[in-house]
């Protein structure tokens, strides 16, 4: 078991150690560091990784970019002040990841940095006249001085256009110095994440695979032995060198992902992500086919289905929360089909957090008793199945047929079960947590499940169909139909869903969520 902790979340987040509400601190504390650390320490968590911040502007104590002299740059460039509790921290002889280290090394746990190779956070705004100063942990110099290592030219702002060109051997090299100096200063580091996913875009639409791959593998060797001098040179262990990746094959390409070259150049474990949403559909059976010796984790989210209801920062959107059962059903799938652990990221935020507050509550503490509940898939085997697909507010109008395909691991028994949908008007799927759904019939609809027509019953009456402490993200009860599914009609594997929309209300109606319920015989 991996837990990734981004430190941003430290006081981002309200939590038993920043009590704040939505003011920031003025600097983090060495204690708020052991705590987020402490937290997670549960049995079955064999590491921890941490993330420093977009790894754009050092978080340790660089001789490559002081952080004094990066904060001179951004006051020069931006004539704004940077304002970050983290920077203050650090510019009075605070170490982030030396404490995270150390912390984790008492609680017997692994430690692991989480590299991000090509965040686009906040780059969108380079070139802005006024930026906030909060945003200095991420616009740096060597971005501003060097527009032409972008995959895009400004002034594109999408994700894909502000993310560096991989071609470029000097875009790679800047990587590839920080990573030296992170192994320098930390002899007692177990190991590096390289994190792919923040964000995977690394190449031009028409380079060769075979290009992409050779590129991927020398970046991947280097850092391999960098990891390796560091053990001879301390006369230790092993130290892990991690790949985080999409969870879906189709993206392999986008990072030049070949995973048996990758792990002969050197990668021990692959920790396949969803990047945010917490998914069922992964790519885990061909990755295994693909690197048969290696680690694979599965990544476990906060959240299985965002939506934005007007808000316009990064997290200022609302969230279905993600339940035990979510939890547990989807590592029950992933061991399955052949990861042998799970990861968890962004765990922190089921707490309080962005903006929009009122409108996104309640939160809640995150369940961190699922840490240790999903890491053995022996003790997964006799939990009831909830199987779920996340749709983006589909329009169904009448008449209207769509098929969807849902990977499941039928619970034991392969018992009864039901179907639901969630069907929503288009204001609806723009609400806030304090919207009332609307008073309308939903309609009449048919649903077909591996072949087999499905009878209509009653949904329950429940948003959610289990006990749960989190009352945010659901939606309204009425927003739900259901049918019955007979005993043994799911499969192991994928299973084929078509959804008619015989007669909805006049306009139509939106899917937003799919989900099956099935009891096991134990």
């Amino acid at each position: 078991m991996i837990y990734n902790n981004d430190t941003t979340n430290i006081l981002n987040c309200v939590s038993p150690y920043n009590k704040a509400s939505k003011e920031r601190p003025r600097m983090l504390a060495e204690e708020q560091i052991r705590a987020s650390v402490r937290e997670a320490v549960r049995p079955g968590v064999d590491a921890q990784l941490i993330s420093p911040a977009h790894s754009w502007v050092p978080w340790w104590p660089s001789k490559i970019i002081p952080l004094a002299e990066h904060e001179q740059w951004f006051r020069e460039r931006y004539g704004v002040e940077p304002d970050l509790s983290e920077h203050r921290y650090l510019l009075a002889g605070g170490d982030i990841l030396g404490v995270f280290i150390d912390e984790c090394h008492k609680n017997n746990v692994a430690a692991l940095i989480s590299f991000r190779c090509n965040d686009g956070h906040h780059q969108e705004r380079t070139w802005d006249e006024k930026v906030p100063g909060e945003v200095a942990h991420a616009l740096n110099r060597f971005y501003v001085e060097h527009p032409e290592y972008r995959l895009g030219p400004p002034p594109s702002r999408l994700m894909k256009d502000r993310v560096h060109n991989w071609l470029i051997p000097e875009a790679r090299a800047h990587k590839e110095r920080m990573l030296a100096e992170i192994v320098e200063i930390y002899p007692a580091l177990d190991g590096i994440e390289l994190d792919f996913l923040r964000h995977p875009y690394y190449f031009p639409d028409d380079t060769p695979m075979a290009v992409r791959v050779e590129v991927m593998c020398d970046f991947i060797g280097k850092i391999r032995i960098l990891l390796e001098q560091a053990s001879a040179k301390n006369n230790e262990g092993h130290r892990y060198l991690g790949a985080r990746i999409p969870v879906n094959e189709a993206e392999w390409r986008d990072i030049g992902l070949d995973p048996d070259a990758w792990r002969k150049a050197g990668i021990d474990y692959f920790n396949v992500s969803p990047s945010y949403r917490l998914t069922q559909q992964t790519n885990v059976a061909a990755l295994r086919q693909a690197a048969p010796d290696a680690r694979i984790y599965l990544e476990l989210t906060h959240t299985p289905q965002t939506w934005k209801f007007g808000g316009p920062g990064y997290d200022d959107h609302t969230y279905r929360r993600s339940t035990k059962e979510m939890l547990e059903t989807t590592a029950r799938i992933g061991y399955a089909r052949g990861a042998d652990g799970m990861s968890f990221f962004n765990f922190a935020y089921y707490r309080e957090h962005g903006g929009c507050r009122e409108q996104r509550r309640p939160f809640n503490e995150p369940p961190f008793e699922e840490l240790s509940a999903v890491a053995s898939s022996d003790a997964l085997a006799g939990a009831p199945g909830y199987f779920f697909q996340a749709q983006d507010n589909v329009l169904f109008v009448k008449g209207q047929k769509r098929g969807y395909t849902m990977d499941i691991a039928p619970a034991k028994g392969n018992k009864a079960g039901a179907l639901r949908l969630q069907l929503v008007t288009t204001a609806e799927s723009r609400a806030d947590e304090r919207a009332v759904p609307e008073k309308i019939a939903r309609g009449e609809w048919k649903v077909v499940l591996n072949g087999v027509e499905l009878k209509a019953t009653e949904a329950g009456g429940k948003a959610y169909p289990f006990p749960t402490p989190f009352k945010a993200g659901f939606g309204g009860a009425t927003q739900y139909l259901a049918w019955q599914v007979p005993a043994g009609l799911l499969a192991n594997g994928g299973n084929h869903i078509d959804i008619i929309a015989v007669n909805p209300p006049e306009g139509g109606l939106r899917l937003k969520w799919i989900d099956i319920i099935q009891n096991s015989s134990e």
